[in-house]
């Protein structure tokens, strides 16, 4: 494998690494209380729903501190059920039934309400 190759190779690795820990270090924030199984099936849903996140809003949503992408802390009176769709003319275009299910709306709004919340400094 010539020298260019290898470079190339090695930069790709380390740019997908990157994105990979990068998007990795949003973490959840379940109740103690809420019992394993439950938590698991949780755990699933806000993996979907990060996923989510990331494809529709994101790109609207995030900002940029310090250099570190920062999901907004929504209250919850922000995140109502289908509401949400209709709270402003940008969501009621971009955010149709056909390019975001219902069920996909709700596993968006369990990683929005269990993701950790973002310390104030």
């Amino acid at each position: 494998m010539n020298k260019h190759k290898v470079i190339a190779l090695l930069i790709s690795t380390l740019t997908i690494t990157s994105c990979i820990t990068s998007k990795s270090k949003i973490t959840y924030d379940f109740p103690a209380a809420m019992a394993a199984d439950v938590r698991e099936g949780y755990i699933k849903q806000w993996e979907k729903g990060k996923s989510l996140y990331e494809l529709n809003c994101a790109k609207c949503h995030n900002t940029t501190v310090k250099g570190k992408t920062i999901v907004p802390d929504f209250t919850e009176s922000q995140l109502v059920g289908y509401t949400l769709r209709v709270t402003n003319q940008k969501h009621e275009a971009a955010l149709t039934d056909e390019s975001v299910t219902e069920e996909e709306l709700g596993q968006i709004m369990t990683f929005l309400t269990y993701k950790k919340k973002n310390k104030v400094k």
